[in-house]
């Protein structure tokens, strides 16, 4: 897997992206990951995925027009702020990391905490629960609320996860 043409944005499809932040996240948190006056850049990973560079870190993946921060980025959040307090955050017990960190979706029993104002089809990210250190982004299967009351199915279908393909390819990047 390798990044293919990259090219800088426009003005405009910045502010689209700080736009799309700013609905998921809200106004503050968008504003911290990405700026104005950034240097933001794209480069295609396949037909469908692309990767967003802002002053040369990976900081989003975009999918067919959805945009959403990787792991690495919301990793770096990690170290100045608690996203355990942010909105589309699903929180995970320490039982549930190795099976996230080899892929696997997450699971419904393994769920402490989400934000109930999750809808099924969302893009979430999902954290542990001791140090609120992000592992996965990935697509609701069910609301906020079911996710923290069910005891059994699947609750988000990773699509990216810390230590996989993406997460090395831009680690390196």
């Amino acid at each position: 897997m390798e990044l293919k043409v990259r090219r800088f944005l426009s003005k405009k499809e910045i502010k689209q992206i700080t736009r799309e932040m700013a609905k998921i996240f809200g106004e503050e948190v968008a504003d911290r990951l990405i700026r104005k006056k950034d240097d933001v850049e794209i480069a295609e990973l396949d037909k469908l995925t692309q990767i967003i560079f802002v002053n040369g870190k990976a900081m989003f993946i975009k999918r067919e027009n959805l945009v959403f921060p990787l792991v690495i980025a919301l990793y770096e959040l990690s170290n100045e702020e608690d996203l355990r307090n942010w909105k589309r955050r699903v929180v995970v017990d320490q039982g549930a990391i190795p099976y996230i960190l080899n892929g696997a979706d997450v699971m419904a029993p393994g769920i402490v905490d989400a934000d109930e104002e999750i809808k099924e089809g969302d893009f979430v990210f999902v954290i542990e629960e001791q140090f609120g250190r992000p592992l996965a982004i990935g697509i609701a299967l069910m609301s906020g609320k079911e996710m923290k009351e069910k005891n059994k199915g699947k609750a988000v279908k990773v699509i990216h996860h810390a230590k996989d393909k993406i997460w090395e390819l831009t680690v390196r990047a």
